[in-house]
């Protein structure tokens, strides 16, 4: 616990500082980066009520159910006054807005993350710790170590948000007793998890033409399943390249202990998505100017050539 007041103090200490902070999310947004960016907006214009607080950026039509309110990006004369807030994102390239990063028109500029990679770009502070399973763990962690009387509904919906989905619904081994620990003090905030459940849970007809078409087009090469998903596709299931994310559809099948996903993009470079339930496919990610966690890792390929060539390296990677 010593630690992570330490931490809270520094974060705090930049946070009175400033009258106007500007919170980031990553680049194709997931529950965490949404999760953690509006756990942290809400809870911040609560504790303080005369800062303006800013979360910019769009969920891409991602859980919609939710009550996501993005803010427009605030004059220059605000933003030189800013603190930064980048959560759940590395490299300058995957966050949304990084125009302002890039410019410096950012006053300080602090990272919470829990990838374990390096990052590109010079931040005043860093908290990046990839024993959490997400960054609204980090988070939820950061505000109890503060104060841990029980959330307002609508912060705990977000942050919960962040760990179900960032843990693969708990079933990742990155889910931890702390984990468990800091979702039972969410829940004592009474939110409705049991109707968040049931939305998460919900598919569309759409993501069955999805699941139809990985079933019936994937391949397998030594231990390693995947399948290549073309724009083409994508277009014609009716889904944006958010929605096409679905690696899981080739998760946990006998015999094959890497599972990857192709997504084209529309400029015909290549989205990888993989995962593994032995390997550390981090570094592979690494080589393809990606990077992640050791069992869950995303990488960006130039062309389908470099696709085959992936797969035969994922085969060789040994147990770490």
């Amino acid at each position: 616990m010593k630690k992570i007041k330490k931490i809270a103090r520094n974060i705090l200490r930049e946070i009175r500082k400033h009258n106007y902070i500007i919170i980031f999310h990553h680049v194709r947004p997931d529950g965490d980066c949404l999760g953690s960016q509006h756990g942290l907006k809400l809870w911040l214009q609560q504790k303080f009520p005369n800062k303006k607080i800013y979360a910019v950026g769009s969920n891409e039509e991602l859980f919609n159910f939710l009550n996501f309110k993005f803010d427009s990006i605030p004059s220059d004369e605000i933003l030189k006054k800013s603190l930064g807030i980048v959560v759940d994102a590395n490299n300058i390239d995957r966050i949304v807005c990084n125009e302002l990063l890039i410019e410096k028109k950012i006053n300080k500029l602090i990272r919470i993350d829990h990838h374990p990679v390096e990052d590109d770009f010079d931040y005043f502070y860093r908290w990046v710790d990839s024993s959490y399973c997400s960054s609204a763990e980090q988070i939820t962690h950061l505000i109890y170590s503060i104060d841990n009387k029980p959330l307002n509904k609508e912060i705990a919906t977000f942050l919960y948000l962040g760990i179900y989905t960032d843990s693969g619904r708990f079933f990742y081994d990155y889910t931890s007793s702390r984990t468990h620990e800091l979702t039972s003090w969410l829940f004592s905030s009474n939110f409705d998890f049991f109707d968040l459940h049931k939305k998460l849970s919900k598919r569309t007809i759409s993501e069955l033409k999805l699941n139809k078409y990985i079933l019936e087009n994937y391949k397998t090469y030594e231990n390693v399943i995947y399948c290549f998903l073309p724009f083409e596709q994508i277009q014609k299931i009716g889904i944006n390249q958010s929605e096409s994310n679905r690696v899981d559809f080739l998760a946990n099948i006998e015999g094959y202990d890497i599972w990857i996903l192709f997504i084209e993009n529309n400029d015909k470079t290549i989205r990888a998505r993989l995962r593994s339930s032995e390997k550390d496919i981090s570094i592979l990610a690494q080589e393809y100017g990606g990077g992640g966690h050791k069992k869950a890792s995303g990488a960006l390929l130039n062309n389908v050539e470099q696709i085959e060539q992936l797969i035969k390296k994922a085969s060789k990677l040994t147990l770490k």
